[in-house]
């Protein structure tokens, strides 16, 4: 259970927002996405007394004077103020308290954590690998307090975001992975995990269920430095950088991860595909840019033995498109350059496996110049 926030918190309407009557009939206009929406009486109603200023207590006791019991007054108040704040004609306005505070470094921006409480801010730590001791200007600032058995956050653009208690950290996760790719300093990003081992760097690329948070541990485990399990950012130059966010591993890895670092018994998070999944922070992440030595594509079988196949640098490059992302939805001329570089520098392979393990040696053999 989380605790409960001791914020002071205010509801009260957006400025892009405005309350109109047309033939006795409430509505909203919102000037930000240009659309009516027409209130029922109760909406009114708790509409009415958040622009007045009043609290929510005080919305729940005037509607039990309405005849409304506290139960369903509270559900009927939670629904409106749910869906105002999605379509952004509500806004809440907080304090953070001074000692709750965070800072980790991804992606070579600062980032900094602020929570309503110790208990919120301690799922949120379990995040990431890398903390941030320097002072200085944060890049991306997040926010987050618990209302009820919800957690409401924000970022920089004040934009209010909501969640379910469970799915605090992938969301606030999701949250900064997007900020990151949206930045300037990266041409475009694909879905890998980073590793290093003698100053090279090691992509494993594949879809969500290819296996490479697994296989990372694997590697991690075998004494490779661990520097992302989901996106690589790519440089204009070519350089990538991971986002060495903790390691997520969901329930088929779990089995593994209490071999290798005992019974593990880390809280579980829910994503928002359903996944239930557990963070691993790696000590000594890498947190800076790699070149890439080896591009590898995972092929992960039902059965049979682990296999690498060498690709060519145009089907590497074709690959890599497929699973490329950028800011604005397109490569750019660029990217294109950017990617030609990372591929000219690497050596390409498809590996085949079923079992981790096998694979983990298979490019424990590749890295070592055996395979």
């Amino acid at each position: 259970m989380l605790e409960k926030s001791s914020v002071e918190m205010v509801l009260k309407p957006a400025v892009s927002a405005a309350f109109a009557l047309l033939d006795g009939r409430s509505v909203l206009f919102s000037e930000a996405t240009q659309k009516i929406y027409e209130l029922d009486q109760v909406g009114a109603f708790i509409w009415c007394k958040l622009a007045q200023g009043a609290s929510l207590e005080c919305v729940h006791q005037e509607l039990g004077q309405q005849g409304i019991d506290e139960h369903a007054a509270r559900q009927f108040t939670r629904q409106a103020m749910n869906i105002w704040i999605d379509r952004g004609l509500l806004d809440l306005d907080w304090r953070m308290p001074a000692n709750c505070t965070f800072s980790a470094v991804l992606g070579r921006r600062k980032i900094s954590v602020r929570a309503a409480n110790s208990n919120l801010l301690q799922q949120l730590i379990s995040l990431f690998c890398v903390p941030d001791y320097s002072g200085g200007e944060d890049d991306m600032a997040i926010e987050a307090m618990v209302l009820d058995d919800q957690v409401f956050f924000r970022g920089n653009d004040a934009s209010i975001h909501r969640c379910e208690a469970g799915a605090l950290a992938p969301t606030i996760k999701a949250h900064i992975t997007e900020r990151l790719i949206r930045s300037d300093r990266w041409v475009f990003a694909f879905h890998a995990a980073s590793l290093a081992t003698c100053g090279m760097g090691l992509l494993l690329c594949g879809q969500p269920g290819a296996g490479k948070s697994t296989l990372t541990l694997q590697l991690v485990d075998a004494g490779f430095q661990y520097a992302g399990d989901d996106v690589a950012l790519i440089g204009p130059d070519g350089t990538i950088c991971g986002i060495p966010f903790a390691l997520t591993l969901k329930e088929g890895s779990w089995e593994l991860l209490s071999r290798l670092y005992g019974d593990w018994k880390d809280v579980t998070h829910c994503r928002s595909d359903g996944a239930q999944v557990r963070y691993l922070p790696i000590p000594d992440a890498h947190n800076g840019c790699l070149s890439a030595s080896w591009i590898i594509f995972l092929n992960r079988v039902a059965s049979g033995s682990v296999e690498l196949t060498a690709l060519d640098q145009l089907d590497s490059m074709k690959r890599l498109i497929e699973s490329a992302f950028a800011a604005d939805g397109r490569m750019s001329q660029a990217g294109f350059f950017a990617l030609k570089r990372i591929v000219a520098g690497a050596r390409s392979f498809q590996l085949t496996y079923c079992e981790s393990a096998e694979a983990r040696g298979l490019l424990m053999d590749l890295c070592n110049g055996k395979a």
